[in-house]
């Protein structure tokens, strides 16, 4: 137990260092940049974002090279620490002025307690083995994979491994220094700099919100964020991004000083590079610099410059990771728009397949469907389902109906309007999982704050108002404090329960996984079939289809007449073992065929041999 918790207290302060770091590089970025800023809190919101943006990308540099070797991250991150001293100690502070800040009420600051508590459950999550899905999938499975290559390089079926990857960058960092906790504490980072930055742009932006904490509270509660924040995914960096890009451009559409506009510039560029679904948000960039041009009378010259400009260091922090994908895959989107670019390791079939997949997300895509989104979204939504995969909770569409009768809009509510509406459009007619929603979400929160401040002055609204957002906090509480249980990190954080005993218990796959690590043949290969594509958990050289996880062994067996040929399939590809959930195999839950069952029933009685069971899951060694 002491050890752990020494283990603990030092994840804590690396992680300490690392915001010092990141908060430092992003003051030395700012440096005679002319910005003003409201307050020191808005300072350490940008520089953060920046400092994760110039971090990951120097990262992803030493990867283009092959460096990803420990002394060599080790000796980069030496630099950018010195470089980050220069930037609190050497660098003159940014310029700012403290201007319309409102006090703090007795009950806001009940709210920033019962938010701190919420952020301790957080922190504790953080602080346990990594079992979320997509983190074992390719979060920070492909890390995993460029660092014991020492590079980037094509990994076969994974198609993930070849998405914009600027989070998993940083990720790569935690699993060098201490493994995949490290790694979730950087994410657990990005949802406290969020915080941060939504705290300050209302108590300094907004003359007509009175409530900041609950704005924070509603947004640290939503089931899918609190659910996320624990794991490393790359959701929250995408978010805090796009809040940069977005706070960025609404002050400069407020002052029009040309390094708000710049900054909102390199936000996008970095959202674009953690994560397709932003890529709709510099869009919405060009749009605004026109309007905000129309809007204070610019002459076409001054517009297009400022496109021009905008456009250009857009391309410079967003393009690198497409780069890199069209030389490795030959497709800069790989896998999407497959019938322009193609793709290495993809087929028309898959891509047909991943297309159809998508489509099937939420609850329908019919007129009436789209009508009832944001009611299904509310209320029949569910976690680890294709019902949208995640919870919002219903806080939003209680109270959002109310914005009908503001008679005003500020222009900063008009471009968060304007914001999250077409950016909701956009989702809707893409993949609809509750996720990739994640970034319009503390824009929403803010709204409910701006509405619940228009209505002080009508009491019955008020109270009604209240009600729904407390029924919402408190439905969402349940659920986030059914993850916490569901969870148990105290005793894991605390030692009383060891790493292997913890992931047993969550990951019912797990000990399999642990037999293959510490009992098989270094040089062993094994093929997955239907594990989930937990391939972090496996430390041996393995292959598994990341999309349709039958796909390879289907078209193995389609194609073969007889055992043997199935045997000669898997050796010429240096496979030495197969590991498969039987669930799938067979029954009603396999897509195989009877004919492909069969096949596969006769091959493991001719040329497998069972070397373990464990539940359903199956290993086998190819005789």
């Amino acid at each position: 137990m002491h050890n752990m918790l020494i283990q603990q207290g030092l994840t804590i302060l690396l992680l300490i260092i690392f915001a010092f770091m990141l908060i430092g590089l992003g003051r030395l970025a700012l440096y005679k940049n002319n910005i003003h800023f409201h307050s020191s809190g808005e300072i350490i919101f940008f520089s953060a974002g920046l400092g994760f943006g110039i971090v990951g990308y120097a990262v992803f540099f030493l990867g283009l090279f092959n460096g990803f070797y420990s002394f060599s991250i080790g000796l980069l991150l030496a630099c950018l620490l010195i470089m980050s001293l220069a930037g609190w100690f050497w660098v003159e502070k940014p310029p700012s002025h403290f201007t319309n800040q409102k006090p703090c009420s007795q009950w806001e600051k009940l709210l920033l307690i019962l938010l701190f508590f919420c952020l301790i459950m957080g922190l504790l999550l953080s602080l346990t083995p990594e079992i979320g899905k997509d983190a074992l999938i390719y979060h920070l499975a492909v890390p995993k994979l460029f660092l014991n290559h020492h590079g980037f390089y094509f990994i076969q079926g994974n198609v993930f491994a070849h998405y914009p990857l600027h989070s998993e960058m940083l990720y790569l960092i935690g699993l060098l220094l201490q493994g995949d906790i490290l790694a979730k504490g950087i994410h657990f980072l990005a949802h406290l700099f969020i915080l941060l930055g939504m705290y300050h742009f209302i108590r300094f932006n907004m003359e007509m919100h009175n409530f900041p904490a609950l704005s924070l509270i509603l947004f640290c509660t939503i089931p899918s964020v609190f659910l996320i924040s624990h794991m490393a995914y790359n959701d929250l960096f995408v978010t805090l991004y796009t809040m940069g890009a977005v706070f960025a451009f609404i002050k400069w559409s407020r002052n029009l000083e040309k390094g708000w506009l710049f900054l909102s510039s390199v936000f996008t560029g970095f959202a674009i590079a953690s994560k397709y679904t932003a890529l709709f948000l510099p869009s919405l960039g060009f749009f605004g610099v026109v309007w905000v041009s129309h809007q204070n009378c610019f002459t076409t010259r001054r517009t297009l410059y400022l496109l021009l400009i905008y456009g250009c260091i857009l391309i410079i922090t967003g393009s690198p990771f497409y780069i890199k994908n069209w030389i490795i895959t030959g497709n800069p989107f790989y896998p999407f728009l497959y019938g322009i670019f193609g793709g290495r390791g993809w087929e028309p079939a898959q891509a047909q397949y991943y297309d159809f997949f998508v489509q099937t997300l939420g609850m329908g895509r019919t007129f009436f469907d789209y009508i009832l989104l944001p009611w299904n979204l509310s209320i029949h939504a569910k976690m680890d389902s294709p019902q949208f995969d995640g919870i919002i909770g219903p806080v939003f569409i209680l109270t959002l109906p109310f914005a009908i009768m503001l008679r005003k809009f500020d222009n900063i509510l008009k471009i968060i309007t304007v914001y999250c509406l077409l950016t909701f459009m956009f989702w809707a007619s893409s993949a609809q999982q509750i996720r990739y929603l994640i970034p319009i979400f503390p824009f929403l929160a803010i709204y409910v704050g701006a509405i619940l401040t228009h209505y002080q002055r009508n009491k019955l609204a008020f109270v009604v108002l209240l009600l729904f957002i407390s029924g919402g906090l408190a439905h969402n509480g349940w659920h986030i404090f059914h993850d916490y249980i569901n969870v148990k990190p105290v005793n894991v954080v605390i030692g009383k329960e060891n790493r292997d005993v913890f992931l047993k218990r969550m990951l019912p796959s797990y000990a399999m996984f642990d037999f293959i690590n510490s009992q098989l043949p270094q040089n062993s290969k094994i093929f997955l079939i239907y594990m989930k594509n937990w391939t972090f958990l496996c430390d041996k050289e393995c292959y598994s289809d990341s999309m349709f996880e039958s796909y390879t062994i289907q078209k193995i067996l389609s194609q073969a007449s007889t055992p043997a040929n199935v045997f000669v399939k898997l050796t010429e590809n240096g496979f030495s073992h197969l590991l498969f959930d039987i669930k799938y195999i067979y029954g009603r839950l396999s897509t195989l065929t009877p004919a492909e069952q069969n096949l596969f029933r006769t091959f493991t009685n001719e040329h497998l041999e069972l070397v373990r069971a464990d539940q359903s899951y199956l290993l086998y060694r190819i005789k």
